[in-house]
């Protein structure tokens, strides 16, 4: 990991200002590497708590689609979605909505909290991979 050494305070209000003013295009990457962590992981957790429908052609844990990095205030986020529909016996139901009853439940179905477990199991490694790009653009502009 990168080391970032301060000499006096002079040299640490500066450096907070040069990381304040890091350019969208380096917090976007940093988002999308930990999305490419996270993702993978929701579908395995899924795969391991039998979220798939095997009744179904349409699979929600292959409907996992990444959005755009969004920028804020507080720095940025990438939803992770299930997209398209699945429909069954005439009726057709979006597969967020089907993402959604898995995860916390209905009254005739317990919950399978893949996405929540997906996330706290892999914690570590989504922060690593954001934090390896964040380090490598302070590396090379200090």
């Amino acid at each position: 990991m990168a080391r970032l050494e301060i000499d006096d305070f002079k040299d640490l209000d500066e450096a907070f200002k040069r990381i304040a003013e890091m350019p969208d295009a380096v917090k976007d990457k940093a988002l999308r590497a930990m999305a490419d962590v996270a993702a993978p992981e929701i579908k395995s957790t899924g795969e391991s708590m039998g979220v798939r429908d095997r009744e179904s052609s349409t699979h929600i844990l292959d409907s996992i689609k990444l959005s755009k990095p969004k920028t804020t205030a507080s720095g940025g986020y990438m939803d992770i979605n299930f997209s398209g529909n699945r429909t069954r016996n005439g009726i057709t139901t979006r597969n967020d909505e089907i993402a959604y009853v898995n995860e916390y439940g209905r009254n005739d179905q317990d919950a399978r909290p893949f996405i929540g477990t997906a996330m706290n199991k892999a914690a570590d490694k989504i922060a690593e991979a954001g934090a390896k790009v964040l380090w490598d653009y302070i590396e090379k502009n200090f």
